[in-house]
């Protein structure tokens, strides 16, 4: 849906508009600082840095917001002719009928006016308007105001993970446990492979990529996308943890290297090795990572005990923890 679509004035200095980037890319930044600033993870503060710098580039401002008004889609809320409230959104890079919503941020001053519910739901409507099938976005878990907005407006949790942070570059020692095989996934482990993932981590590594089988199904075209990945210094690798009694997957993990500022790194393991297999298995993913001097990051499921005792005992720290949440669309 186009803003006209939406009967909004671009103009309006009061109320709903669209995001205008030449005019309130500073102001949002400012204002995701004063809401967000006490719990904006690495990524998050870059992206603030990024829109301060850029708020002060003048003519490649006009020219970004006259040549790609959809760079950044969203909608800012105006009080008095200053920007109280934003909403970004955007299609999933992976899956255009999936829409992100994000950076909902209301000034304190202008809170439980209705603004926040507002906002979500214009950028639902946009989304609704572009062909999305369903709506995605993240919540942080002690955040019961905007859970229970969110839940008001039709949407369902997902999954709750917490994000771990790695700085440190030693090397774990080598933790083997009698009874299982680690190992390179293989072309003819796929299936098993992505059935193993798809029952314990349905939601997928990342809320912004949900599991697809072909980006496990071993193809021509896939080959060709790793070789052009690997070219520019992107990786991803993948393992599994096998039970040589029964020769079931007992766990497996995927590194990903060179797509971001950080290493990310996803681990799963199977409900009868949890407590055994978490040491093994992380410190298998550490070693195979090597001496690297960017941050290693992963966003494991909340409150598995056994997997945090052990990310601790490696170097990790608990960076927040986010409530995962989607709307269908019908």
């Amino acid at each position: 849906m186009s803003a006209g679509a939406l009967h909004l004035n671009a103009d309006s200095n009061q109320g709903l508009r669209p995001v205008d980037l030449r005019r309130d890319l500073s102001s949002i930044a400012a204002l995701m600082e004063l809401c967000f600033g006490d719990t904006l993870d690495y990524s998050g503060r870059g992206a603030v840095r990024e829109m301060e710098s850029l708020s002060r580039t003048g003519p490649l401002l006009w020219l970004l917001g006259s040549v790609a008004p959809n760079w950044q889609l969203g909608f800012v809320w105006i009080e008095d002719v200053k920007v109280v409230g934003n909403v970004s959104t955007q299609a999933a890079e992976f899956d255009r009928r999936a829409w992100l919503i994000a950076n909902v941020a209301v000034h304190p001053d202008h809170r439980r006016k209705g603004i926040a519910t507002a906002l979500t739901d214009a950028a639902m409507r946009l989304a609704e308007s572009s062909g999305a099938r369903r709506v995605l976005l993240q919540v942080h878990r002690h955040n019961t105001g905007a859970h229970d907005l969110y839940r008001a407006l039709g949407f369902h949790d997902v999954a709750t993970r917490t994000t771990w942070e790695r700085t440190g570059r030693r090397e774990p020692l080598d933790f083997s446990l009698p009874g299982i095989e680690i190992r390179p996934s293989r072309r003819d482990d796929w299936q098993n492979e992505f059935a193993f993932v798809r029952e314990l981590r349905p939601a997928g590594f990342s809320w912004l990529k949900p599991l697809d089988e072909n980006d496990w199904r071993p193809s021509f075209w896939r080959s060709l996308r790793s070789l052009a990945d690997f070219f520019i210094g992107n990786d991803s690798r993948r393992w599994i943890a096998l039970d040589d009694s029964t020769g079931a997957l007992a766990g497996a993990f995927v590194i990903e290297t060179g797509y971001a500022s950080a290493d990310h790194l996803a681990f799963v393991i199977h409900p009868q090795w949890s407590g055994r297999l978490d040491r093994p298995l992380l410190a298998s993913a550490l070693r195979r990572l090597g001496h690297r001097p960017w941050t290693v990051r992963i966003d494991h499921p909340a409150d598995d005990e056994p997997a945090e005792a052990a990310l601790k005992e490696f170097g990790f720290q608990p960076m927040q923890t986010l409530v995962w949440m989607q709307k269908e669309i019908s």
